[in-house]
């Protein structure tokens, strides 16, 4: 090693380690820093949350004393896919250490706890093996599992001591956050017809949530074991009870909001459809609740029945002024969650999407497609395309309103992904309104033509694709009124002045054959030169003046007003 190597090395390392040396350090602390963040991921899967309410008994002390310190946990939240706790910080290395190396002896103290005669020393061991399963970083589940004290659990479940029973309760469902195998391991203790049995006890609202909480993470693991939970009890009922009991949110109503969301979240079969829709009466009564945790998972559950193609039976349910309403709830998520309900329904039917027109939706859309926030106004527009893939009145309503007005403005002026529901707004509306050509005049004296040619320079196929179809579906329009009234395609007019004719020529040579042919096609059809005096022609005869003349002595318009002075047939719209 020359000097220079050996000053780098003393300057860079004062506590005299060998470059390789700290190398190898590093590489050992990233590899625990993954570790430790898989182990949180994971962990999150856990349920813990501190009891509001204290045992009420003389030995309080030595059991609050007993127990490890565990994390604060907030507000239960959704992750995953699992109810898991919003946990703080993760468990300290040392601690983990800890575990591993001195707490396998204590699990055989604690399973001779559970089989003591006395019920304080069963509390406690039940308290601590509650513990071990909702610490952030220790994940002993399976070695529970091995232990073979899950039948035990489960018998504690029947025990005469309520807090016995919630103490194994709540170890319960936590296991059940783990594998498919751990969770059969639940089921084979045959927990599942005791959990149902529980739930009809309204004198424990802690009992109940336990056990909802439990059913929910087994439900959501797999479509076998969500039949197993809709068979070994009357769902609904057991819903209903709980519900009447409780006339004011609470953590039970939000538990069993989550459950059923997670029990319809997978395809519905025949055989469960029976049970599933038992529950329907409990979603359109919780709906009314004013609790953010409930409308979110509510609006989960039937965003999950509107994937599995139940859209009618979610709009039976009397739900939809409700999910209109909260499309502009405070509460983000809520509102997300609404929006991808009203999506689902909205993708139905020209009934379907009735049912929603006549809610109010399109004045709620108005406002929330001037929202700043870029993922509200991509929802609305979704949502409105598929309303302008609706039958003429549905597309007339939306033009009346000033819909069409304000997706073309987001369409020059928007991010990409609210631009692309703009296109298939205008795509779908003037693909509807072949037979109204009015409808379609009106939607391109509103300025679609610029944006739309704008966006044949994007790099999307699927976009570029739509644009074309639309611009296509346009320049046949004129070209059907250049028949009828004897005179050239003014349509034609309007792409050329954007730059529209250059990009498309560009097209032809793209790589995707779809957009190719019909690239070419339009090129063709409506702009090939027919003889050399074609282009003077075309510029003298399609000034902007006559065009506009042309419009307004088809159609009536009035020139020199804005889309809420313009009559259609007589009508003014």
């Amino acid at each position: 090693m020359n000097k220079k190597q050996e000053k780098k090395r003393i300057f860079k390392n004062q506590y005299e380690l060998k470059t390789d040396e700290l190398f190898q350090i590093r590489q050992k602390l990233q590899i625990e820093i993954r570790r430790q963040g898989r182990e949180k991921v994971l962990a999150s899967r856990r349920n813990y949350q501190r009891d509001p309410s204290p045992y009420n008994n003389d030995f309080k002390n030595e059991f609050y004393s007993s127990i490890s310190r565990v994390p604060w946990c907030g507000n239960i939240k959704k992750l995953g896919g699992i109810r898991a706790p919003n946990t703080s910080s993760a468990t300290d290395l040392g601690e983990i250490i800890s575990y591993n190396t001195s707490s396998i002896p204590q699990l055989y103290e604690l399973i001779d706890g559970l089989n003591s005669n006395c019920i304080e020393i069963q509390l406690i061991s039940l308290s601590k093996f509650r513990n071990l399963l909702s610490r952030v970083s220790i994940i002993p589940i399976q070695k529970i599992i091995e232990l073979c004290v899950i039948p035990t659990f489960v018998q504690f479940l029947s025990s005469k001591n309520v807090d016995l029973r919630c103490e194994a309760a709540w170890i319960l469902s936590n296991i059940s956050s783990g594998s498919t195998e751990q969770i059969k391991a639940v089921i084979d203790a045959g927990a599942l017809p005791v959990f149902n049995e529980l739930l009809s006890d309204a004198s424990d609202m802690r009992l109940q949530d336990h056990i909802l909480w439990a059913l929910g993470n087994i439900a959501i693991d797999s479509p076998q074991f969500r039949q197993l939970v809709l068979r070994e009890g009357n769902l609904g009922e057991l819903c209903q009870h709980i519900l009447d009991a409780n006339i004011q949110p609470c953590s039970v109503l939000r538990t069993m909001s989550w459950t059923l969301s997670s029990i319809y979240r997978d395809h519905i079969t025949d055989s469960d459809w029976p049970q599933i829709s038992s529950t329907f009466p409990v979603l359109a009564q919780l709906i009314n609740f004013k609790d953010d945790e409930i409308l979110y998972n509510v609006c989960w559950a039937l965003s999950y029945l509107g994937d599995n193609n139940h859209i009618e039976d979610v709009i039976n349910l009397g739900v939809s002024p409700h999910l209109v309403n909260l499309m502009v709830h405070d509460n983000i998520e809520v509102q997300t969650v609404a929006l991808h309900c009203v999506r689902n329904i909205v993708s139905g039917n020209d009934s379907q999407r009735q049912v929603i027109i006549d809610c109010g939706i399109l004045t709620v859309l108005k406002s929330l497609l001037v929202s700043t926030k870029s993922s509200i106004k991509k929802d609305a527009c979704f949502i409105l395309s598929h309303i302008a893939a609706g039958n003429i009145d549905q597309i007339e309503h939306i033009i009346h309103v000033g819909l069409i007005s304000l997706a073309i403005n987001l369409m020059a002026n928007s991010d990409f992904q609210t631009q692309k529901e703009t296109c298939y707004v205008v795509y779908n509306a003037i693909r509807r309104c072949y037979n109204r050509p009015e409808l379609t005049i009106c939607i391109v004296r509103q300025g679609c033509i610029q944006p739309l040619v704008n966006m044949l320079s994007y790099m999307d196929n699927d976009i570029i694709y739509v644009v074309l179809k639309t611009i296509d579906a346009i320049l046949q329009l004129g070209e059907t009124l250049a028949v009828e009234n004897n005179c050239k395609n003014q349509c034609t007019w309007l792409i050329e002045e954007t730059g529209g004719i250059e990009r498309i020529n560009e097209l032809q040579n793209h790589e995707n054959d779809e957009i190719r042919l019909i690239a070419c096609n339009v090129i063709d059809k409506y702009f090939a030169e027919e003889d050399e005096g074609y282009e003077s022609e075309l510029n003298q005869s399609f000034d902007l003046s006559e065009q506009n003349r042309f419009f307004n002595k088809q159609f009536n318009y009035q020139s020199n007003h804005s889309i809420d002075s313009i009559e259609i047939n007589g009508v003014k719209i």
